[in-house]
């Protein structure tokens, strides 16, 4: 009775648009390879609207680039970034940060007030996106359809 279900043309659909919508949902949490490579960009954009000072950033891919427990699909890259802004700059900032699509988790900060009296801090942030790692095929120059499973 199982196996005449799941051939049932209807239950195929159903379960074809609930992968597909686990899908869409996976893809506001992880990166695309290809779109890895503009997330310092995106990072800079919102530090600009931001106007944070001094602004650096730094990616730590080839020093840390962690891999899921469990995972053949999905990479942890990590970013450090450094700015001076006031406390207000500051939390808007990371706001902005962690509405960004697909999410960038803020790992790790340290804020302290600046040496001369002003009204600015220093800060540092660790911060983390989850990046689907890129298959041999893909690199090779193919391109299969997202494959987001363990």
């Amino acid at each position: 009775k199982s196996a005449q279900k799941a051939a049932d043309e209807q239950t195929k659909i159903r379960l074809n648009e609930e992968i597909e919508s686990l899908r869409d949902k996976l893809k506001a949490f992880v990166l695309n390879h290809e779109e890895a490579a503009n997330l310092t960009f995106d990072i800079g954009q919102i530090a600009n609207k931001e106007k944070v000072n001094s602004f650096n950033i730094e990616s730590k891919d080839k020093r840390r680039n962690s891999a899921i427990p469990d995972s053949n699909s999905i990479s942890e890259n990590h970013i450090d970034i450094s700015f001076s802004a006031g406390f207000n700059q500051f939390a808007t900032f990371v706001n902005a940060l962690e509405r960004h699509r697909p999410v960038l988790f803020v790992n790790e900060f340290t804020i302290s007030r600046s040496n001369r009296g002003e009204p600015t801090y220093q800060v540092s942030l660790d911060i983390a996106a989850f990046v689907r790692k890129q298959k041999e095929r893909e690199i090779a120059g193919y391109s299969p359809a997202p494959d987001f499973g363990s």
